[in-house]
Order: structure tokens, then C-alpha cells, then sequence
């Protein structure tokens, strides 16, 4: 079923959150759901239910999405969260507790679909269904959104999708990965497949590598209790990092569908080069945060909230692999993820390979040959950097950058990925989401590398907060002549 959002007539919606105090429903659910509110975006028949598991007020509930929700806006729509808060209606509900599930069916109306997001722990998925179906809740057009992490490996991300598939068809499940709702992201197939100048240049005979960087300065916060169990490895490069290579390499889909496209990133995956438990020490570096002596307010990882005594978890990951196909074959790919990095930044380097014949040789020794800088975050915005003379007498060159985004000659507001992401669940578009396969592919290529820590890396390489990372991480590029990105 597809919901006309901009119509007055439609069916009623019923937008149930479980897990609404929770981290991510107050820092991107709630304030994405209010600025399609001020857009008015959304059906005019949504109706939200915040799905809560202790006693709570209205004004409770509003001083906690609150500050996320008018940092915003302007002063002037302060009048506008009241209205949003109108729309939502408290439930109490406790997933351990099966009666309580009855307050919730109380509310639907009948005439009403309804829309269950998952902004939970995966160890709750089985009773919220259990509750549901025993009050016969989930209905043929009812639609699921779940958040990663999905499982800790393959076999309980095979236990989730198979608890799920119990009830739901696959195509009522939402799979959501924020990062593929990022404007930039599905820029990259505008600019892959849309232009005829790229597509030649698109394969390994040019590119010389792929860096894909993930950095973030800030540490675990106060997510130290799920951080200590999951890890930088399982955390983001499972999902996000494997998400953007997979857009960033994959074929051109026959269609712009949801079938289509996915089918295509699925590819990839299952052409990516295993990493073996033998291959770690020379492929990955496994690196944790320390005490930088420069920051005193810095934390080390041992001592963070929630982080056990000794833990080894690791916080910074970088990987060497390849892609096996016609395509790719023989370009290496760079993933690096962390925290407490220098820099807040999310990128995708795509080099080029340099001419064949140095014949301006007058230019500086650092000329660089071309690239793509996709920026991800802070600022999203799309780089192609060219070498041009540089003013004056001489044929010397220097590289000029190229903007090929949009943003600023932009005159409408740029929608956040969750914003797009919950109007792809209204629309029932599928297109950004994982399916199961890609899933259990991505964590077929992730659990021997797992294996391999336990093995031969079982205590993480320390590095500086405020570092870019593991001194292993520079040596892992410089053994094939290469160097990381580093924005300053």
C-alpha cells in the first residue's frame, strides 16, 4: 500500500514508537518526526503513539524530546512543538508483561494501519511480537522498522530474521541503515548513472583505491553498557561502512526499485574478498582509545561508564580488502572507523590513478592525481578535484576542487536521512533499506574476522583520544605507497 502524504483524504496511520525515551528516539526519531511536522510532510492523519514502559506524564515526555526537537528551529515555532505534541498520545507497555500489551490495542482504531518502529534492543523483538499477535495487533499491511545492531553474528542475525519472517512478510520489514538516507549517498548514483563522462572511469583500470573513513571525536558516552558488547566492528563497519560500499561499487541496477537496487548491492557483498582468521594480523588493525596526556579531560575506554575493568573492545577498526569481479578486480578498498578520532568526518575517496607521463614536471612534488571526495558529516557535499595551471608564468599546476553538490546553490531545505527514511515507511518504498540477504552477507564477511581476532589480535592496539588511530593503521596503506585521508 502507498500513502499519498500530501493528501487530505487517507487512510489513518498509526506511527507506534517503542522505545520512545530512549537515546535514539529522543536525539533523531522524535526531532526528525517534528521537522516533517514544520515541513508538513507527513499525512495529516498521523497519529503517534509513544510506547513508554514506566508511568509518565505528557509534560514529562515533552521535556525530554524537547531540546533535541527545537534545537531545530527558531524561537518563532516554538508554538509549533505544542501542535506536534498533540499528535502524540503516551502508552504504557511493558514487554515483559503480556497484559499490558491490552492498553496498546485499546488505542488503535480500526479503520487505521499501523506502523511499528523498533527503537529497541534486539533481545525485545521476541516478546513485542508475542505481545502483538497474542492481541492480534499485526495485520497484512502493517509495517516493522528495526535498527541495527541486527544480531551479533551470523547465527543470531539469522535467529532475528527468522523470528521476524514467524509474522511478517518481507516486504512489511524495514531494515533501516540512517546512512543510506543521506542525501549525498543517493547522489552518488545520480552522479555513477547519470552521467555518461563517469561510467568509464568507474572501474579499477582508473581508480587506483577506495578509502570509505568513518571518525568520530567523541567516545562512547553514555552507550558504554551496549558499546562493551558490540564494538566498533560489529557497530559500523557491519552496516554503515559495508552499506556505503556496496553503493559505491555496485552495478547499475536494470531499475531505480527496491529490487533492483538491492539485488545489485547484494552483489558486491557477495563478491567481497573473505578476510580468514589467518589474514587478520596482515589485512586489519584492532585499536581502543587511551588517555591523552594533551586532553586531561579525555577518557580513557577502560574507564568510561558501563565499560568493564580491562575490556578489550575495540573503538577503532581499519580493514584492506578487495572486490572480485570484472570490475574491481585488483583495486584495493580502505574502511577505517573510530572514536575519539581528530576529526568528525565521514567520507568516500575515490582516487584516480595519476597519467601515464609526468610532463609538467615544474609542478610541486605533492600534486596529487584526481579525485572524488564524498563528504558525508559533518556537511555533506561532493568534490572533484582537477589540476589546473596555476596563475602566472609557466606551465606549472596546482588542483582546483570542482562542486558537484548542490547544497549550495540549493534553495529548499536539504532533508536529514531519518526525515527521508520515515517517509520512505509512510510511501512503503523499500529502495534504502536492507533486505535479509544483505544482512547475513555482510555478517558472513564479518564473523571470520571475528574468528581471527579472538585468534591472533585479542588485545587491541592503544591509541591517543584525539589521534587519527592506530600508528598500524598509516602502516597498513604505506606498505602498498598509499596514505589516509586526513581532513584537517
Amino acid at each position: 500500500m502507498v500513502i499519498d502524504v500530501t493528501s487530505q483524504e487517507e487512510q489513518p496511520i498509526e506511527f507506534v514508537v517503542f522505545g520512545a525515551t530512549g537515546d535514539l528516539s529522543q536525539r533523531k526519531l522524535f526531532p526528525s518526526l517534528f521537522q516533517l511536522f514544520l515541513d508538513d510532510c507527513w499525512p495529516h492523519s498521523l497519529r503517534i503513539l509513544a510506547v513508554v514502559r514506566s508511568d509518565m506524564t505528557p509534560q514529562g515526555f515533552a521535556t525530554l524530546i524537547q531540546p533535541e526537537c527545537e534545537r531545530r528551529c527558531d524561537a518563532s515555532q516554538t508554538e509549533a512543538f505544542k501542535n506536534f505534541l498533540s499528535h502524540i498520545e503516551l502508552v504504557q507497555v511493558d514487554a515483559h508483561s503480556q497484559h499490558t500489551f491490552e492498553n496498546l490495542s485499546q488505542q488503535f482504531t480500526k479503520a487505521a494501519y499501523q506502523i511499528f518502529y523498533f527503537a529497541v534492543s534486539p533481545t525485545l523483538y521476541e516478546p513485542l511480537i508475542t505481545g502483538l499477535v497474542t492481541q492480534r495487533c499485526i495485520r497484512s499491511d502493517t509495517r516493522v522498522v528495526i535498527e541495527k545492531p541486527i544480531g551479533q553474528d551470523l547465527p543470531s542475525a539469522e535467529k532475528i530474521h527468522h523470528l521476524l519472517k514467524t509474522v511478517f512478510e518481507e516486504r512489511q520489514i524495514f531494515r533501516i541503515d540512517h546512512y543510506l538516507g543521506k542525501e549525498t549517498v543517493q547522489n552518488i548514483m545520480a552522479l555513477r548513472f547519470g552521467n555518461a563522462v563517469l561510467e568509464p572511469l568507474w572501474r579499477a583500470e582508473r581508480i587506483d583505491y577506495i578509502q570509505i573513513t568513518v571518525a568520530e571525536t567523541l567516545g562512547v558516552e553514555n552507550r558504554g553498557d551496549y558499546y562493551d558488547q558490540t564494538g566498533a566492528l560489529r557497530d559500523m563497519v557491519q552496516n554503515h561502512l559495508l552499506q556505503l560500499l556496496c553503493i559505491t561499487a555496485m552495478e547499475p541496477p536494470a531499475q531505480l526499485s527496491a529490487f533492483s537496487v538491492r539485488d545489485e548491492k547484494l552483489k558486491v557483498l557477495s563478491s567481497l574478498r573473505p578476510i580468514l582468521p589467518a589474514d587478520v594480523v596482515t589485512h586489519t588493525v584492532r585499536g581502543q582509545y587511551h588517555v591523552n596526556t594533551v586532553e586531561s579531560a579525555s577518557l580513557a575506554y577502560s574507564k568510561e561508564p558501563g565499560v568493564k575493568s580491562g575490556s578489550q573492545t575495540e573503538t577503532f577498526v581499519a580493514l584492506k580488502t578487495q572486490i572480485d569481479n570484472w570490475r574491481w578486480a585488483g583495486m584495493p578498498i580502505y574502511l577505517r572507523t573510530g572514536k575519539k578520532l581528530r576529526a568528525h568526518r565521514s567520507e568516500i575517496l575515490i582516487q584516480f590513478k595519476d597519467v601515464p607521463h609526468k610532463l609538467f614536471r615544474h609542478s610541486p612534488s605533492s600534486l596529487l592525481a584526481n579525485r572524488l571526495l564524498i563528504a558525508l558529516q559533518p556537511e555533506e557535499s561532493i568534490q572533484l578535484f582537477l589540476n589546473c595551471k596555476t596563475p602566472g608564468k609557466g606551465m606549472s599546476l596546482e588542483p582546483v576542487a570542482l562542486n558537484l553538490d548542490r547544497a549550495q546553490q540549493a534553495t529548499q531545505r536539504r532533508w536529514g536521512a531519518y526525515e527521508r527514511l520515515i517517509l520512505d515507511v509512510l510511501q512503503g518504498d523499500l529502495t534504502l533499506f536492507m533486505r535479509e540477504k544483505e544482512v547475513s552477507a555482510a555478517w558472513g564477511w564479518i564473523d571470520p574476522i571475528i574468528e581471527g581476532w579472538a585468534r591472533h589480535m585479542p588485545v587491541p592496539e592503544p591509541y591517543f583520544a584525539g589521534s587519527w588511530g592506530p600508528v598500524a593503521a598509516d602502516q597498513l596503506l604505506a606498505r602498498d605507497g598509499y596514505i589516509w585521508h586526513n581532513p584537517l
